[in-house]
């Protein structure tokens, strides 16, 4: 009897034990009777969003269901989590902030190149035109241009990349160190100082300047597949050089690559639709052309602006408004930037990246 009573404490705690544990099963039952599965099916993950359940079962049993943030675009091909991970503003940024933002940017534009650069602009056009309606080079640059740090930086990097994006492309330490060496020229201009402390601002990143600079690591040099499993593009090849793929050109948003390639005969400039002056910083234009024979009936770019300052208004519109309409203000003119994301492998990169006009 003794022994009875003694017991009866184990007792109570075994049944309560046993009827949770039932009451957890029949919870998870009737879920998973409602979808017809069996509770432990990873098909059951109700939480998994639209891009589909992971590819491996293991990777769901031993981590709890977090809602991933599908991306928009129509090139996902992986669900893994992103490392490092871009954390997320909390509040939205104003149309307006981003004027001031972009107009406030400009007047940094320490390295700006507009001084040397000549605009010849000629005919107009249209994107269904044939005729070439500018027989002259678009553009002529003095040498005094290629002295400066952050255009001599990304000149060094135009050889490091093959134009077709379905041919695999390697990253050799040489190439790294340059992609490094760019970065770390750009952060400490004050277009990118200026845009870290609106990012900060705004509580887009941190106050580690390291995450900065890898965030930018991987949005515009971290290497993708653009379909057919080949690894041969980028988020900065894409925007500051460009691409070809089953005989269509895209990218080629940057003045420099295509004075490059204008000079080198493998860019034909055929007439502008549409500029923005943006006084004595430069001008955005908006024009036809050929790219190796192929053409291209819209393009557009900034012509004589850092390469910091492209790379600063893209990464904000990115960070701050990917796949949306990014408006900014220039010298007074109203434009609009437009980033696509490229999701590859669980990380968010730079897909393309152009001025609208």
């Amino acid at each position: 009897m003794s022994f009875f009573y003694n017991a009866t404490p184990f007792l109570i705690v075994a049944v309560l034990i046993i009827g949770e544990v039932y009451c957890r099963d029949a919870s998870s039952l009737t879920r998973a009777d409602n979808l017809r599965l069996p509770p432990w099916d990873v098909k059951n993950a109700t939480q998994w969003p639209a891009l589909g359940r992971p590819s491996n079962p293991s990777w769901f049993s031993v981590r709890p269901m977090t809602r991933q943030r599908p991306s928009t675009n129509n090139f996902n091909t992986g669900t893994r989590r992103q490392e490092p991970q871009i954390p997320q503003s909390t509040n939205e940024v104003t149309d307006d902030e981003l004027r001031n933002f972009a107009e406030t940017l400009l007047t940094k534009d320490v390295n700006n190149a507009a001084k040397y650069v000549t605009i010849n602009l000629q005919g107009k056009t249209t994107s269904g035109s044939s005729r070439d309606a500018a027989p002259l080079p678009l553009l002529s640059i003095d040498k005094e241009a290629f002295k400066i740090a952050s255009i001599d930086k990304t000149l060094r990097l135009h050889d490091n990349y093959i134009v077709e994006s379905n041919m695999n492309e390697y990253s050799s330490p040489q190439e790294k160190n340059e992609e490094n060496s760019l970065l770390d020229t750009i952060l400490t201009t004050p277009v990118m100082q200026e845009t870290r402390n609106f990012l900060m601002r705004t509580n887009r990143i941190g106050r580690d300047p390291n995450e900065f600079k890898n965030i930018l690591r991987e949005i515009w040099f971290e290497m993708y597949a653009r379909g057919g499993g080949k690894i041969g593009s980028s988020g900065f090849e894409h925007v500051f050089l460009a691409e070809i793929k089953k005989n269509q050109v895209s990218g080629l948003h940057n003045w420099l690559y295509f004075e490059q390639e204008e000079r080198n005969n493998q860019a034909n400039y055929l007439g502008y639709m549409k500029k923005i002056d943006l006084g004595d910083k430069g001008a955005i234009l908006k024009y036809h052309f050929t790219f190796h024979g192929i053409d291209k009936p819209v393009g557009s770019m900034f012509i004589g602006t850092s390469p910091e300052f492209e790379m600063a208004l893209y990464s904000t519109c990115f960070l701050l408004r990917a796949d949306r309409v990014c408006p900014l203000k220039l010298n007074g003119s109203r434009f609009v930037i437009r980033t696509f994301t490229y999701r590859y492998r669980g990380k968010n990169m730079i897909g393309s990246a152009f001025p609208d006009i």
